[in-house]
């Protein structure tokens, strides 16, 4: 580019999937040539399904992997459901594939009306709380090492 001639770049807010997926194809091509070893280990998608025999969904998990590290997403069961382990084997069960497929870490996210004292309960540690939110609710970033 000249030095004379500024080019004039555009920010939107309207996205098209064929521009999402450029904008992912940018970072993950910067990711590979930088962050070695860890390219030798890229993404996947872990998810289990909580059914009853009637193929009701009660629950499940979804998690995606990325660099050695698992990221749980969404995790859920109904409230008839709680408090019978149901979670704790979904986590278990993602966490056992995850680690089967290389995975040395899990993070996840939570809010204070959710679901903190779970997460450590399933050998979670909390490394980071932010707050700030309304009525006092609290966000918890949390970790654990497979």
């Amino acid at each position: 580019m000249n030095d004379n001639m500024q080019e004039h770049l555009v920010i939107s807010k309207d996205w098209t999937e064929e521009e999402t997926k450029a904008v992912c194809d940018g970072l993950i091509k910067h990711n590979r040539r930088n962050a070695r070893p860890l390219d030798e280990q890229w993404s996947d998608t872990i998810n289990l399904i909580l059914k009853t025999e009637d193929d009701e969904v009660v629950g499940g998990i979804m998690c995606n992997m990325f660099m050695y590290c698992l990221y749980i997403d969404v995790l859920w069961v109904d409230e008839k459901y709680r408090g019978q382990d149901y979670g704790s084997r979904l986590i278990a069960g993602v966490e056992q594939i995850a680690k089967e497929k290389g995975c040395m870490l899990v993070e996840t996210c939570t809010y204070s009306y959710q679901a903190p004292g779970f997460y450590v309960k399933c050998g979670y540690e909390i490394y980071g709380i932010l707050e700030g939110f309304p009525e006092g609710i609290k966000k918890y970033q949390l970790k654990k090492v497979l």
